[in-house]
């Protein structure tokens, strides 16, 4: 089994980069507001469908972790130790997330009331205040806290498996992630109802249900569905493990095929309520899409990078050496890009009175600010981006057990 596939850290790094590009696009854009959700632009829709990359994070994580995690089973690690390992990983990402979505995040925006909830940092340098209306940030799922969430639930489901298949209990890892995986996302459809639950409990201010449900229904990045993209990535780490390239690409392939072509079909013949944001059948159509297609460009990417040529991270096209950085460190990037993207824009506004970002002008300002982000992460790794979140996040994980992302850490690249 390998150590590193790059075709994971490069699909994660387009990823980061991504959504550092289009949350400053998205913020920034002055019509926001004034879009019409029941017939928006063919762009704004795009964007709207690139910014829910969540379940991609959720499967590559759950590829990369499962991978991990079969690395210390298989050099000897106890299932205490694993167990242990596991959970100090997901606890860091979720305190992580949260500060993330508390301080520096990216806005949550409300429509109805042409306003939006800025996180405390971004507050503070957009208008010169503190927000202290946390309560929403805080029961919102943001995409880090799911990831953690996901590495904590199956780092506890990568134990039971173990010790059922010494029992004989299931037949392969693979099965089994892959029947949990269908498992969990055909129990997702509970999340429609439940969802309207949700609301009611926190308009009559239910403490209680709104506890006991915000993790599995919340919007945006909730356990049902994204436990299932979860589950999917280790089932793509496990059948490589068990079966190799050749098996998994001829399972994987109709797979991700079929599952992508129902999700379009439902898509196309459902109401369109995507920037509604709704929680319903649409909705579901969007999900069975994507784990259809995130499935297709896993499969591309490992191809290209891990089975159809030798390459490492030193002998890459500039390109895929740009996107790897982001792959690597772009925890760090994603942090702060929010907070860095309001300072620029405060300078900006300062100097440019009136300054006003069309739609155009809105992307070109994010693409500029992911493109100086790379700049920056070209620099930084030069000293093996020392002091960032990988780097501490990294040192406190050293003392349970080594961590894959270390030595990616202290990799330079060639390009």
């Amino acid at each position: 089994m390998k150590k590193q596939y790059l075709g994971l850290d490069i699909l994660r790094g387009f990823g980061v980069f991504m959504v550092v590009w289009l949350h400053s696009a998205f913020y920034y854009f002055d019509g926001l507001y004034d879009l019409d959700l029941n017939n928006p632009p063919f762009i704004v829709t795009l964007i709207g469908l690139l910014l829910m990359f969540a379940g991609l994070f959720a499967m590559i994580s759950g590829a990369g972790h499962t991978l991990q995690l079969h690395r210390k089973a298989d050099s000897g690690y106890k299932p205490k130790k694993v167990l242990m390992f596991n959970s100090i990983g997901g606890l860091l990402i979720l305190a992580i997330g949260y500060a993330y979505f508390i301080f520096t995040g990216a806005g949550l925006v409300h429509f109805e009331t042409r306003s939006m909830n800025n996180s405390m940092l971004v507050d503070l340098i957009r208008y010169g205040r503190i927000s202290t209306v946390v309560s929403e940030r805080v029961l919102y799922i943001d995409s880090l806290v799911m990831i953690a969430m996901n590495i904590l639930i199956m780092g506890l489901m990568f134990v039971l498996a173990q010790r059922w298949l010494r029992n004989r209990k299931i037949r392969s890892w693979s099965s089994f992630y892959l029947v949990s995986a269908f498992g969990v996302f055909l129990f997702s459809l509970t999340r429609i109802p439940l969802y309207d639950v949700y609301l009611k409990a926190v308009a009559d201010k239910q403490l209680g249900m709104v506890l006991l449900l915000n993790g599995f229904v919340n919007k945006n990045n909730p356990l049902l569905p994204y436990l299932a993209f979860g589950l999917m990535g280790a089932w793509v780490a496990s059948m490589l493990k068990e079966r190799g390239w050749r098996m998994f690409v001829r399972t994987a392939l109709p797979l991700s095929l079929a599952l992508l072509t129902t999700g379009v079909v439902l898509y196309i013949g459902l109401p369109d309520t995507m920037l509604q944001r709704s929680i319903d059948l649409k909705w579901y159509a969007i999900m069975t899409a994507q784990l259809g297609l995130f499935l297709i460009m896993i499969l591309a990417a490992l191809r290209h990078y891990d089975f159809g040529r030798e390459v490492d991270a030193r002998h890459m096209s500039f390109a895929s050496t740009f996107l790897y950085r982001f792959g690597v460190a772009g925890l760090t990037a994603f942090f702060l890009e929010s907070v860095v993207s309001a300072c620029i824009y405060r300078v900006m506004s300062l100097v440019i009175p009136g300054l006003h970002f069309g739609l155009l002008a809105a992307l070109v300002y994010g693409l500029v600010l992911a493109l100086c982000w790379g700049l920056f992460l070209m620099l930084w790794e030069k000293v093996q981006f020392r002091y960032g979140l990988e780097y501490f996040y990294c040192s406190i994980l050293d003392h349970f057990g080594e961590s894959e992302k270390k030595h990616k850490l202290n990799r330079v690249t060639g390009a």
